[in-house]
């Protein structure tokens, strides 16, 4: 099936609010930056309308899109793969528009953060046609195609209160989930994100009823804290721990340590990457396939620590 890249850009945009939504305040902060320090001219590589809102159609390719792919993260890794059967006229849909590296708990890795898409994959883009949508903010917040909302939804979940104010919106939702004990919801994270690595810190129950979502990075202890006076009693996200190196990110890993030692919630890091993919792999293949019939081809990482 082919359909108008037009078309599905206009109605990703509508689903998003990215007509009425501010510039994404992280993009719009670390895309030039990454860019800059490898002296790349991030602008000429970007839409006009992408170098505003740091959200939406990132590269424009073929005007007829055959096959829709999705990720988390542009990361050389999924770009290879795409890059791999992809065919003129095939879009890419992402939830970042530059990947990062966060590091790993599996082997106490430390990485570097965000990390630009490598000069030759661009290159490789442009010549062969393909096309490249992101959105980051809008989609954290969303209730209707989130990463915070998929997770809710995976956790046969009720949305009861919201927390973390970001964008235009929340990026953190708490939910009333079937009661379940500390270690079965780390056994039903494993399913749910694919992940053979699980942080796990705080308080263990045998039986949890309320749980905070965050896709991403979730190390910000005072947001941490306020799902736990909002009554959750398990906290799930992506990153506990962001092992970027410098004391920026030594300074937090020490604070989420303090707060894990005295918090009463179960703990439950995912990883970065894959928290925020399940919303890929979810609502917004379910999205596609009711408004356009066309079935969304995921990508996954490799390897969701790294």
């Amino acid at each position: 099936m082919v359909v108008d890249l037009d078309r599905i850009v206009a109605a990703l945009d509508e689903l998003f609010g990215l007509d009425a939504s501010a510039p994404d305040t992280a993009m719009s902060r670390h895309l030039p930056r990454v860019y800059d320090e490898v002296g790349t001219d991030w602008r000429a590589i970007v839409e006009p309308h992408f170098a505003q809102r740091f959200n939406g159609l990132m590269r424009r390719g073929h005007p007829t899109v055959r096959t829709v792919y999705g990720a988390c993260f542009p990361s050389a890794e999924v770009i290879d793969a795409w890059l791999a059967v992809a065919e003129r006229g095939d879009l890419l849909v992402t939830h970042h528009p530059i990947d990062v590296r966060n590091g790993s708990p599996e082997d106490d890795t430390w990485a570097e953060g965000f990390v630009p898409i490598d000069a030759t994959q661009l290159k490789a883009i442009t010549e062969r046609g393909l096309s490249m949508y992101a959105c980051h903010a809008p989609m954290d917040t969303s209730l209707r195609v989130g990463t915070a909302a998929a997770i809710v939804e995976a956790l046969s979940g009720t949305v009861v209160n919201q927390f973390w104010p970001y964008g235009d919106g929340h990026a953190g939702l708490v939910a009333d989930i079937p009661a379940i004990s500390s270690s079965a919801l780390v056994r039903r994270a494993r399913e749910i994100f694919a992940v053979d690595s699980v942080e796990v810190e705080g308080a263990v129950h045998d039986a949890v009823t309320r749980v905070a979502v965050v896709g991403g990075i979730g190390d910000h202890v005072d947001q941490m804290a306020l799902a736990e006076r909002m009554g959750a009693q398990a906290y799930l996200t992506g990153e506990l721990h962001v092992r970027i190196e410098g004391d920026y990110g030594r300074r937090k890993f020490a604070a989420v340590q303090a707060f894990a030692a005295t918090t009463g919630m179960t703990l439950i890091g995912v990883s970065h990457a894959a928290s925020e993919h399940l919303v890929i792999e979810t609502q917004l293949a379910r999205w596609f396939a009711e408004n356009h019939r066309i079935t969304l081809r995921p990508i996954r990482e490799p390897h969701w620590w790294r």
